[in-house]
């Protein structure tokens, strides 16, 4: 049985537009990932009971890693988890590395934008089907 994180669709600050853009994070997504961000991610709230705890796992794996090569103060690092989105479209979570990050958002990056793609809109429930190598998480 595969793990999967249910939560809800929300709007974000705009951030993930700017840091799917970076020359150096969109070459890592698509070598690393074989993703061509959209430009943005979508947020999701994981707020369903079943699924917090499958987040808090899973964001304890290595993931794959996405290295800033840059030391700036609005750079960072992320880590990635390949997943499919409502069993149609291939997408990763992405998991910025910074201080005070909500713990239960979840960001998504895909070569499609997710709102008009699965005609949803903030506060819609999405399902994430975390893939097959991180399938079982420790625990």
């Amino acid at each position: 049985m595969s793990e999967v994180l249910i939560g809800r669709l929300a709007t974000g600050l705009g951030q993930g537009r700017h840091f799917t853009r970076l020359p150096w994070a969109r070459a890592q997504f698509v070598a690393k990932l074989g993703i061509d961000p959209f430009p943005g991610t979508a947020n999701v709230i994981v707020d369903d009971p079943d699924a917090v705890p499958v987040w808090v796992r899973l964001k304890r794996t290595p993931g794959i890693r996405i290295d800033n090569p840059n030391g700036g103060p609005h750079d960072c690092d992320a880590r990635c988890y390949p997943v499919s989105v409502e069993g149609k479209i291939e997408a990763a979570i992405v998991v910025p590395e910074v201080d005070g990050y909500p713990p239960a958002q979840v960001e998504l990056i895909a070569s499609v934008e997710l709102r008009a793609t699965l005609a949803i809109e903030d506060g819609d429930v999405v399902k994430i089907e975390i893939k097959s190598a991180h399938r079982r998480l420790p625990s």
